[in-house]
């Protein structure tokens, strides 16, 4: 009887080790990763840089040619709308501002080359871009491109003569450009972002003013653009 109690004794304990050995490993349970925010929905904003324009006048028919290159503050506002799929954010955005940019170049002849002048002015501009951007948990990452428009003055002056002649255009372009909109609040983002604008050639006609015959020219224009804004999102 003894020896039966032994051997029971040992077989439940060789059961309880070969069980012991059974056990599955158990997996830890996957780190909980941080939601996405929601950038999805109107906003309105308004945004301040500098511009820095390169431009070009030509004289068609001779190889007369000037740089002048505006430059000075930009800013306005704008509106826009997003829709958001996970990581991805797609919307549209529209502004339109105020432009300080000008330069005056002198191009007369020694010994007086400020006896003729010509003055180049942005005055305004305005963009209505599609936008395409990767969103973090603080940050979305944009590039953004479409229309550019914007009001330009230019001026030809003969200080000799008095006399003044000038060309106002709304010219018509493209733009492209990038930057990342950061959350400030729940519902408040800051911008820093890049605008490249290209509005072409423009062929400005010939003008007689006071006796003096300013010749036609033909204006090339584009602009770089570092702003930054604050955008109110609802």
């Amino acid at each position: 009887m003894k020896r039966l109690f032994v051997c029971v004794l040992g077989l439940a304990a060789a059961t309880h080790s070969f069980a012991a050995d059974l056990r599955l490993p158990v997996k830890a349970a996957p780190p909980v990763q941080a939601a996405v925010p929601s950038w999805a929905g109107p906003y309105l904003g308004a945004h301040a840089g500098y511009l820095s324009a390169g431009g070009e006048m030509t004289f068609p028919g001779s190889g007369e040619f000037h740089l002048i290159d505006p430059k000075g503050f930009a800013g306005g506002v704008l509106v826009g709308f997003n829709v958001q799929r996970g990581h991805l954010v797609a919307g549209f955005e529209g502004d339109f501002g105020y432009v300080g940019a000008k330069e005056t170049i002198d191009t007369g002849f020694a010994p007086d080359p400020a006896a003729t002048q010509m003055e180049s002015r942005i005055t305004w501009n305005g963009h209505l871009r599609g936008r395409l951007g990767y969103a973090t948990n603080q940050a979305l990452f944009f590039v953004a491109g479409g229309l550019a428009v914007a009001g330009v003055e230019n001026k030809a002056i003969d200080n000799t003569a008095g006399a003044t002649a000038r060309w106002n255009d709304t010219r018509a372009g493209w733009t492209l450009g990038a930057g990342v909109d950061f959350l400030a609040a729940p519902k408040v983002t800051v911008r820093l972002e890049y605008l490249y604008d290209n509005y072409g050639a423009e062929t400005q006609p010939a003008q007689s003013v006071g006796g003096v015959v300013f010749a036609e020219r033909e204006h090339k224009l584009e602009t770089h653009t570092l702003r930054a804004g604050v955008n109110w999102r609802f």
